[in-house]
């Protein structure tokens, strides 16, 4: 029962095997596959990387049965001398089972893969996966269990690993001379063919020195990367103990001369190798230059170990394999990174663009820059044309009032040094740049800063700064990218909301009266529409007050439009602070106001139209010439929906009757429409 011994290991391992178990545990963690090794259908070491679907298959009768037929009788043909072989399982799951022989004979069998080739394969197993006994599958929790691997790529590990099995059992002297290098290239061969496909170079150096080890049976070794912007070289990888990891080595001291030169070289000598920096460990260092964009960017290295000379020119062979894998990385990567970048800066698009009716605009993508960028400070400052001079709209980090009438020229400072030159500008040290004054030094946590401009059609608006990024890390070339990207936006986002507020005072001056600052005629129309319709929906009331101030000719004519207008604003702000806020004044002609009243009967209607009216009266035309005594008095007439019609027109026409009634009945009058008055006649007083 193959499924039952695959989660206990046999009790006694080989001796031969015991100092595989690490090396078969990288190898399926850096892989993503499955490994398991059995010896005579007895699981002979805990399973690597093990898979989650088969062990919650396994548990179940039906699955431990489909288990037992698809693997169990791979396992078995591969006991009995069959070939590597690849297959796919009751579960979707692609797998390989591999013999190894001791001598002659196969004493072992490598049962790896355990992955999906594609979301097709998932999507059937999930499906099925009640046949099974498999109940609630909770996705999220099953880790590695959901990793993809296109067949390429399953192909290529899969072969590299049926490469290694025959070493796995075997000490070199037992292959001969020419069947080991054989095993070597052939398995360096496979080795290359998946590195491209590795997600970091971390892992590809990892793979190759776990090979390494493996295939040459090295006493250590490691990868060292150049440092940045110096001849050093640093251990970025480390096999073994024979150096500590991040030993630095100096690349002046010959013969790391020979790297400039992309050479490989090799030391033996005591004095050459302490000197260059290694620990008294280090006997014998072969050293395998990797070129990226035509110089040495890594080596790799072999410690205390005898090579041939057909070893050698192996290993620098699949160096420059390397090299390409690693572009190919570094490619996808790349692509990766930019996809990551898209993604934030659509993000931020999307989130500013939602916000672009906001009061504050400014704040809004600040704040959003800094939560994106990881930033604890920053500032926007943008550029006041009239002044010629940037001003601080936003910050974060400091207290507002401490800045909020900071002015800069163009030209000083950072910002001004960024809004002049219109190119952005990455600072890894403020203490070493002298446009930070030293008393700007001490407001900064952290020594790097980044500035960006910020323009709209080529027109330079302002400047984006942020500092302080959180966990103390400095900003590199990427933050600046994607800092950048996003200022674009920003600038999208701050024109939309330029232009918005400006369409939002288009709008505001063509449903406004310019004199008076009420709302005009089309306005009323469009509003009195609204409230009706509404009044309709939740059976309400609304009524409307039409206004005229009395004896408003004659004062026009006598003292001319200037005193006519101001007598028409004054009247304006009795209305205004005459109603409620719910209620609308509107100027709807010459010297005649409207005052629409939402969710207001006639009496209550009555009741503003008296204050309104009283108000009024308590005051005297602006010039007191005018008749002295002349009060500015208004005549009010009141209709109601729908006590007094049936629709607009007939609601105002109806106000304007009630207001006719008061005009003709002596004015600084308050009148009701009532259909039981004759309108007629009183129209022909």
């Amino acid at each position: 029962m193959i499924a039952n011994k695959l989660a206990t290991p046999a009790a006694v391992v080989p001796q031969d095997f015991e100092h595989w178990r690490r090396v078969i545990d990288d190898f399926a963690a850096l892989l993503g596959l499955t490994l398991v090794v059995y010896d005579q259908n007895e699981c002979l070491l805990t399973t690597s990387h093990s898979n989650k679907i088969c062990t919650a298959i396994q548990l179940e009768p039906e699955g431990l049965r489909l288990c037992e037929q698809d693997c169990g009788s791979m396992l078995s043909q591969a006991a009995r001398g069959t070939e590597f072989t690849a297959f796919k399982c009751h579960a979707h799951l692609y797998n390989f089972a591999a013999p190894i022989k001791v001598g002659d004979k196969i004493r072992y069998v490598l049962l790896g893969g355990r992955v999906f080739r594609n979301y097709q394969d998932f999507a059937k197993f999930s499906r099925a996966a009640p046949r099974y006994g498999v109940k609630d599958f909770l996705f999220v929790d099953w880790d590695n269990a959901l990793r993809f691997e296109n067949s390429r790529y399953f192909e290529r590990a899969a072969s590299f690993i049926q490469s290694l099995t025959d070493t796995f059992s075997k000490v070199p002297a037992e292959i001969g001379g020419v069947g080991q290098l054989a095993y070597q290239r052939n398995t360096l061969y496979e080795l290359s063919g998946i590195l491209g496909s590795e997600d970091s170079a971390d892992k590809v150096f990892h793979l190759v020195l776990e090979t390494l080890g493996v295939l040459f049976d090295i006493s250590g070794g490691a990868v060292l990367r150049r440092v940045p912007n110096g001849l050093a070289f640093e251990a970025l990888n480390v096999l073994g103990s024979i150096i500590p990891p991040n030993v630095e080595l100096k690349l002046e001291h010959s013969p790391l001369e020979a790297l400039k030169q992309d050479q490989y070289f090799y030391v033996a000598e005591t004095y050459p190798l302490l000197r260059m920096g290694f620990p008294q460990t280090v006997r014998s260092v072969h050293s395998f230059p990797i070129l990226n964009r035509n110089e040495t960017a890594w080596i790799v290295q072999i410690y205390n170990t005898e090579l041939s000379a057909e070893c050698v020119q192996m290993l620098r062979t699949f160096c420059q394999h390397i090299a390409l894998s690693l572009e190919n990385v570094f490619l996808r990567l790349e692509a990766n990174e930019h996809r990551k970048t898209w993604s934030v800066v659509t993000d931020f698009g999307l989130a500013i663009a939602s916000n672009v009716e906001r009061l504050d605009p400014y704040k809004t993508i600040l704040f959003k820059v800094t939560e994106i960028m990881r930033a604890e400070q920053g500032s926007l400052l943008i550029f006041d044309e009239e002044a010629r001079e940037l001003s601080v709209k936003s910050i974060k980090g400091l207290n507002e009032k401490l800045v909020k009438k900071l002015r800069l020229t163009p030209s000083q400072g950072i910002a001004g040094f960024v809004f002049e030159t219109g190119r952005p500008l990455l600072t890894e040290n403020i203490d070493k740049d002298p446009r930070f004054q030293t008393n700007q030094r001490a407001r900064y946590k952290t020594k790097s800063f980044l500035s960006v401009p910020l323009a709209i059609h080529n027109r330079r608006i302002g400047v984006l700064n942020i500092a302080d990024k959180i966990g103390g890390a400095a900003f590199d070339e990427a933050d600046l990218k994607l800092l950048q990207a996003i200022a674009n936006h920003a600038c999208v986002a701050l024109e939309l909301s330029d232009l918005y507020q400006k369409s939002e005072d288009l709008k505001q001056i063509s449903i406004t009266d310019p004199l008076t600052e009420l709302y005009n005629r089309r306005f009323f129309q469009e509003r009195l529409t609204e409230e009706i319709q509404r009044a309709k929906r939740h059976s309400q009331p609304v009524s409307l007050i039409m206004l005229d101030i009395d004896n408003f000719k004659n004062y026009n004519d006598v003292h001319g439009h200037l005193a006519g207008d101001e007598a028409l604003r004054v009247a304006a702000a009795i209305l205004k602070n005459s109603v409620r806020s719910i209620d609308i004044v509107t100027r709807y002609g010459g010297e005649e106001f409207a005052v629409i009243l939402p969710t207001t009967d006639v009496v209550a209607a009555h009741v503003i139209a008296e204050r309104i009216r009283s108000r009024m009266a308590d005051r005297s035309f602006p010039d007191r010439s005018f008749e002295p005594d002349a009060k500015l008095s208004a005549s009010l007439g009141i209709a109601c929906f729908p006590r007094d019609s049936e629709s607009l027109f007939e609601l105002i026409s109806n106000a304007d009757k009630a207001l006719y009634l008061a005009k003709v009945s002596g004015k600084n009058l308050v009148c009701i429409f009532d259909e039981a008055r004759d309108f007629k006649n009183a129209s022909g007083l």
